[in-house]
């Protein structure tokens, strides 16, 4: 994956489909700025936001093995178990 990027720079995100509105606004606003976003990188944690940010012209990197136990929904609140998983989820990634 890191090949195909030919950057010294990545910046990695981790996202689940319940974050991915966030995602795609990250994305749009990016490019609407003139940001180049062949630096990124996205770990998903499910398949639906995989296809999503490949849709979008993101990079991804998923391992369904891995990311099997994060939930796809976003968190009702901060700390939920939801949200925990998906912080868990972040650390795996970096």
């Amino acid at each position: 994956v890191l090949e195909k990027m030919n950057k010294k720079t990545v910046v990695v995100l981790t996202c689940n489909h319940g974050q991915s509105e966030l995602l795609m606004n990250f994305a749009c606003s990016s490019r609407a700025r003139g940001f180049d976003l062949q630096n990124v990188l996205v770990f998903p944690t499910d398949h639906k936001t995989k296809e999503l940010s490949e849709g979008i012209g993101l990079a991804t990197f998923y391992e369904e093995t891995i990311m099997a136990s994060i939930p796809e929904e976003e968190a009702a609140v901060y700390g939920d178990s939801i949200f925990t998983h998906v912080m868990f989820a972040k650390v795996l990634c970096v």
